[in-house]
Formats: C-alpha cells, structure tokens, sequence
C-alpha cells in the first residue's frame, strides 16, 4: 500500500490543480443592502482577476438571478465580471429561487424594486469598477433606463430588453429614456416593437443602438438558445458586438 500512495497523491494533486481556475472563478455569493433596509441577495462571478468591467443583471418579473446563467460564459468570455441579483419583485421562474423575495416574505410591486437595481450600482461603484453596464429584462429594462437617468457618470451603458411604460405614469421611462446620453442598448420582439417606439418617443442621438430583431420572445431570453431557438444567435450577436464597443471604448 505505502509503494502506491505516491502516485495516489499524485493523480489527486493533478486533479486539484486541473480544478482550481474554475474553483477561484466560481460564483462568489453576496447580500447588498438596499436604502430602505432591504437585503437583496445575489451571486458575482468573476471573469479575471482584477478587472474593471462589470455587467449588472436584472431579472424579470417572476424571476430570479438565474434567468441569465446560459449567458454567463459568453459575457465573461467578453471581459466583463457579472453580478446578477434576486431583486424583490420576482418568483422562480428559470430552474431559480428567487431568495430576496423569499428572505422578504412576497414579491412588490414593479416599482418598488428601484432600490435593489441603486445597491447593485453603488455595490459596483464601491468596488472601483472602471465600467458598468446594467442590462435590464421586461420590467427592469424600464428600470435601468431610469437607473442610467438618474447616474449619468456611473454607468458606462445600459441595455433594455423589452422596457415599457410598465409604472403608474405613463410618460416616466420615455423622459427618463430622452435624458440618456451613454451607450444606450435597446431591443424587443417584433410584436411589441411598438412598446420600443413609444420609450424612445423622445429620445435621440448616435448613442442609441435600436437593434429590430427578424425573430425574438421577450426580454433577455431573445439571447437564450433554449428560449429562442430561432432568433438567439442574431440578437446574441448584436448584443456582444455591443458590449465589445463598450469594452474598448475609452473610459
């Protein structure tokens, strides 16, 4: 026994050292502090060591933080670290649990989730992040439009993933949207294209992408294989083409 151990320990020190990129990468889980006491839970993921891209993810409604995990590969592939977060309007759609709205005891209002997206920003900003992107699905891309409004010189982008007048005032993500002058991502299925119009009634300018999709579902699932066999792979690619504008682009 004692002439095979050697080896032994050798075939299991290879093995650790074949896992260890991926265990210092794994998902590191986190618990922000909203303005008004809230915990919100989420879970950052690193693409590199020191780096200073960032990308925010907000789920949409009845959902939870996994929404985006078949995109985590490809946005960290991009440079970006990721921290996506369970805001406290959701459930658990996507093979999720939504653990902000479980910690809460329900799930709010639409609105009432503003102050998870401004933890998530300032948890960012905090960190010294030299770029930070915040992408929004349904009811968050009308959020980080109003996020982008009110911290112009903290995020580098936004995109919006089939935002709305989805709020109790009917003209509050389109003023926000005409206030917008970083890159600025915005998209939808063709059936609601006019969901889009309607935000960007107002706004104009060269940093507007308006990407119009041949085929898509609704929000940030347009990006997802299994969600949208048919119009994934055009919308992914548009998006990174945009976030690889952002990356480069000088800050």
């Amino acid at each position: 026994m004692l002439t095979k151990a050697p080896g032994y320990l050798v075939r299991w020190t290879l093995l650790v050292l074949l896992l260890l990129p991926g265990m210092v990468l794994a998902g590191e889980p986190l618990t922000l502090h909203a303005a008004d006491g809230v915990s919100v839970y989420g879970t950052l993921e690193r693409a590199q060591a020191h780096n200073r891209n960032v990308i925010l993810l907000f789920h949409q409604a009845r959902g939870n933080r996994h929404e985006y995990d078949p995109l985590l590969p490809v946005l960290h592939q991009l440079g970006y670290d990721t921290l996506a977060i369970d805001q406290r309007a959701g459930g658990d759609l996507f093979g999720g649990h939504n653990q902000t709205v479980e910690k809460l005891g329900r799930s709010t209002g639409y609105l009432a989730a503003m102050p998870d997206l401004e933890a998530a920003l300032a948890w960012a900003r905090q960190r010294h992040y030299g770029r930070i992107v915040a992408v929004g699905s349904s009811y968050t891309s009308a959020l980080v439009i109003l996020l982008a409004a009110r911290h112009p010189h903290a995020l580098a982008a936004v995109a919006s993933f089939s935002p709305g007048e989805y709020f109790d005032d009917p003209n509050l993500v389109k003023n926000a949207a005409a206030k917008i002058a970083m890159p600025f991502y915005i998209t939808t299925d063709p059936d609601e294209a006019g969901n889009v119009d309607e935000v960007l009634r107002d706004a104009h300018g060269g940093n507007i992408v308006h990407y119009r999709p041949a085929a898509g579902v609704h929000g940030a699932s347009t990006l997802v294989q299994a969600r949208d066999p048919r119009g994934y792979q055009a919308n992914l690619a548009s998006f990174t083409a945009f976030l690889r504008q952002v990356a480069h682009a000088h800050h």
